[in-house]
C-alpha cells in the first residue's frame, strides 16, 4: 500500500492511477484519488470503460501508475498495460519498491518498522506493432531486474 505514495512523493508531475473501484468509493480516500485524478477500476480484469480512460490521462501526456501485477497479492500479471502502451505509444518506466515485506496481517505490515527505497529503471519504448504479451513480459522483467 506504499507504493503508489512513494510514486507520487518521489515525481514533480501528477501521478494518477487505476485504483480498485471498492478503494475509490471509501468515502474518506475518494477526495485524495480525485485529487490525483484517480480512476476508478473493476478487479475483474475486463473494464474497458477504465482503460480508456487510462488511454486519456496518457493522451493527455500526464503520468500513470499502472501496478501490472494486478493488485496487492501481486499474483495475477494483467494485460492492460500491454494494450495502453500500443494504444498511447507512452514509455514505460519500470519501478520497484524494495525494503519492504508485505505480511498476511496489515496490522504488523504497518507496526514493523522497514526501511522502503524506489528503484527506477530506465524507459522502456516499444515498437507500434509489438504484442501486448511482448510489452508485458519485457515491462515485468525490467522490473525484476530492480534491486
Amino acid at each position: 500500500m506504499i507504493d503508489p505514495l512513494l510514486l507520487i512523493a518521489s515525481n514533480r508531475r501528477v501521478v494518477s492511477f487505476l485504483v480498485a473501484r471498492e478503494y475509490y468509493e471509501a468515502r474518506w480516500l475518494r477526495p485524495f484519488l480525485d485529487l490525483i485524478h484517480c480512476i476508478p477500476v473493476k478487479r475483474d480484469g475486463h473494464d474497458l470503460q477504465a482503460l480508456r480512460a487510462a488511454a486519456r490521462v496518457l493522451a493527455a501526456q500526464r503520468v500513470l501508475g499502472i501496478f501490472p501485477e494486478g493488485g496487492i497479492a501481486r499474483n495475477d500479471v494483467r494485460r492492460g498495460l500491454g494494450w495502453l502502451v500500443r494504444e498511447s505509444g507512452a514509455a514505460v518506466v519500470p519501478a520497484k519498491v524494495i525494503g519492504v515485506h508485505q505480511y498476511p496481517s496489515d496490522w504488523r505490515t504497518w507496526s514493523v518498522r522497514q526501511h522502503p527505497r524506489l528503484r527506477y529503471g530506465v524507459p522502456l519504448h516499444f515498437l507500434e506493432q509489438a504484442e501486448p504479451s511482448e510489452i508485458l513480459g519485457a515491462t515485468m522483467s525490467a522490473i525484476a531486474t530492480l534491486a
